[in-house]
Order: C-alpha cells, then structure tokens, then sequence
C-alpha cells in the first residue's frame, strides 16, 4: 500500500469524504467461484449490488469481480486480489438535494435507484462507481480524479446552497 497523502476538500452541507478503509479488488478466477464463496461463508452479489459481510462491504464490480472495504480475509487461492486503497477516492452525498445533484452529473436514473444498488458509470465525463448505503450516494473514482469530481459536485450543488 502506497503511503498517500489524501486530498483535502472543502467542507459542504451535502458532499463529504468517506472515512479511510482499506479496499480491494476481487477477481474469482475461472471456476473458483464456488470454492471463493465457500471459503468466504457468502455468496457474493452476481449482479450490481452491495452486501455487507462481518465488517466489509462487498460490491459488484463486473462479473465475477467484487470491490472489498473493510478488514475481511480473502482467500488468494480462489482470486486475484489487489489492493486498491489508496488508489480511489469515495465521496458520500446526502441530504434533502441528493439525487437532484446526482441527476446533474449521471447518465443514469438515479431517482430510482434502490439501496445497495450499484452502478459503474460516468460523473462529469469521469468513470465512477456510485452505491446506496440507506439515504447516502457513495461515489467512488481514481484518486487522480478526486479533485475533478468534488469540483463537478459541488458545481452541481450550487443551486441548492446558494453558493457559486
């Protein structure tokens, strides 16, 4: 793991970094899926959804590909495993404004967009990956484009906080 400064963003009413957790990537490789999931004591989400499992949540990432955050064990004998931490930078969004700024910025229906629901997708032309915890957006990018991305949120919340 990289010993990488996190950015620093300014302070908003809607937009906020997400604690530091550790992340990885997960890739079953061919045909361990059942001997992953068993190793796991999960079955893990085969289509765009977060669950949480002991004290990590587990999101789809593609098929047969799962981000991990959070301290879990991960058995390498099943998967590719790589760590991700400091390579991606995760804002959470709330408040009564949510999804009218998400719609700002996504080329996806955001409005119907359940809990635990995932998407891979794009945020102000910048690849994302955007989940539901309970009322907050969680989007995370390359940490690269961090900077980039709190600059189109907050661009995008400008209407619902007077600001700009």
């Amino acid at each position: 793991m990289l010993d990488a400064i996190a950015p620093a963003f300014a302070p908003h009413p809607f937009i906020g970094t997400v604690p530091a957790r550790r992340i990885r990537s997960l890739a079953a490789y061919k045909a361990t899926l059942p001997a992953l999931e068993a190793a796991m004591g999960i079955a893990l989400p085969a289509t765009p959804k977060r669950i949480v499992h002991q004290v990590a949540d587990i999101l789809w990432n593609g098929p047969r590909q799962w981000l991990v955050l959070g301290e879990l064990a991960l058995p390498a004998a099943h998967a590719a495993i790589t760590e991700q931490t400091d390579g991606l930078c995760l804002f959470r969004l709330s408040g009564p404004h949510a999804v009218e700024i998400l719609k700002r910025l996504l080329p996806i229906d955001i409005a119907r967009f359940g809990a635990d629901e995932v998407a891979i997708t794009s945020a102000a032309h910048i690849g994302v990956r955007v989940w539901r915890e309970n009322e907050n957006f969680i989007l995370a990018c390359f940490r690269s484009f961090g900077g980039a991305l709190h600059h189109a949120l907050m661009q995008a919340s400008e209407a619902f906080t007077g600001r700009g």
